[in-house]
């Protein structure tokens, strides 16, 4: 069934998702196993498909089945495994949160978790937990960046401006031959640095004042 037309969306069941990380591999094998679930439901069915990373919180396929669950009433959402949704926490977290929110069922064939009965509600609170702790960790790690990048003489994470040791020598050897130089001629002779950086780097080594 194509799930972009109109025919059968009355009665359209359960969406089945795969998903690859590269073109090399088939997504076949995971549809097949959907395909036959669904069958031994009686479910009508919608594919969709991604050849992406699982860390990519946007997908084409993916994108495409969350609207279509909103605006075409599908409740059932079929995967072999977790990460063929995705591969972080907190995106798996925030996703099945939103979906059962939305009274969208997930079922993972691989793995026995299905959101609508009390052992997926229980996973949905410890992936909630484990969410905060991911979330706990990248902030930490981001802080921790951050007052190495300070200690080091840098802000935000990005590396301080330097001359090479060839501008040092060039604007050395420009200031000499011509001590009158004004600024915007000798910036004119660099490229690849702006003028305010190039300036401020020079008065830093003294050679202008």
């Amino acid at each position: 069934m194509d799930p972009h037309g109109k025919e059968g969306w009355d009665s359209m069941i359960a969406a089945l998702y795969a998903r690859v990380s590269t073109a090399d591999q088939d997504p076949e094998n995971q549809l097949l196993r959907l395909r036959a679930y669904a069958a031994s439901h009686n479910w009508l069915t919608a594919e969709y498909i991604d050849v992406a990373s699982g860390a990519n919180q946007h997908r084409p396929g993916m994108d495409q089945m969350l609207k279509d669950c909103k605006a075409r009433g599908i409740k059932i959402i079929l995967a072999t495994k977790l990460d063929r949704l995705t591969r972080s926490l907190i995106n798996l977290y925030d996703m099945l949160d939103k979906l059962d929110k939305a009274g969208v069922q997930v079922i993972f064939l691989d793995q026995p978790i299905n959101t609508a009965d009390s052992s997926g509600r229980l996973m949905l609170n410890i992936l909630a937990c484990m969410a905060e702790f991911e979330r706990d960790l990248i902030r930490e790690r981001t802080n921790d960046g951050l007052a190495r990048a300070a200690a080091q003489g840098r802000h935000g994470g990005r590396p301080k401006r330097e001359l090479s040791a060839y501008q040092i020598k060039r604007a050395e050897e420009i200031l000499a031959r011509n001590p009158q130089i004004s600024q915007r001629e000798l910036c004119a002779q660099f490229n690849g640095i702006s003028r305010s950086t190039l300036l401020k780097l020079l008065r830093e080594r003294g050679l202008i004042a």
